[in-house]
């Protein structure tokens, strides 16, 4: 059981670090419904486990792989689609958090990816993701419905994350 302090510096911490876990779990699943649900479990788990946390080490990277924990535990119950990454690549993404070049090398990679979609779909990804624009709002400046807009999201971030784990695999080589 951890002790008061504790539990409050850990709390505490959380908070400020919450828009990069909202991020972390917004990258990883792309079921955008589940990601406050994430991030609430991920609050309860942290406050429960305060006393595994060492402050010798960084909170960020400690909050991360409680947090994709909570993303296995939620895959387990939700749909596929939940899911997006194997535990493999999940295990990579987060070990390799804290390292900046890993990350950069991550971002080359989805970069690479988002590349070689079709340009109706990159033109729809990027509308969405680079500004942040809301389903609705992409199907209005594109002439849509924002149900064919989130199935070809749904299948862009399918196309992605392939191609992802395709070059992770291959770089392990």
């Amino acid at each position: 059981m951890a002790t008061e302090p504790q539990r409050t510096l850990v709390q505490r911490l959380f908070l400020e670090h919450i828009d990069a876990l909202k991020g972390y779990v917004s990258a990883l699943l792309p079921a955008t419904e589940l990601v406050d649900d994430i991030v609430q479990e991920t609050f309860l788990a942290v406050s429960a486990r305060a006393d595994h946390y060492d402050s010798r080490m960084s909170f960020s990277d400690w909050l991360f792989v409680v947090a994709r924990d909570k993303i296995r535990e939620i895959g387990g119950r939700a749909a596929v689609e939940a899911r997006p990454f194997s535990d493999a690549v999940l295990d990579v993404l987060t070990a390799s958090r804290g390292d900046v070049v890993a990350s950069a090398t991550r971002m080359r990679l989805i970069d690479e990816c988002v590349a070689t979609l079709a340009p109706q779909a990159r033109r729809i990804v990027l509308l969405r993701y680079q500004n942040a624009m809301k389903p609705r709002e992409v199907a209005r400046s594109i002439g849509w419905t924002a149900g064919s807009v989130r199935v070809t999201l749904s299948r862009a971030r399918a196309a992605i994350r392939e191609c992802v784990e395709r070059k992770l695999v291959a770089a392990e080589r």
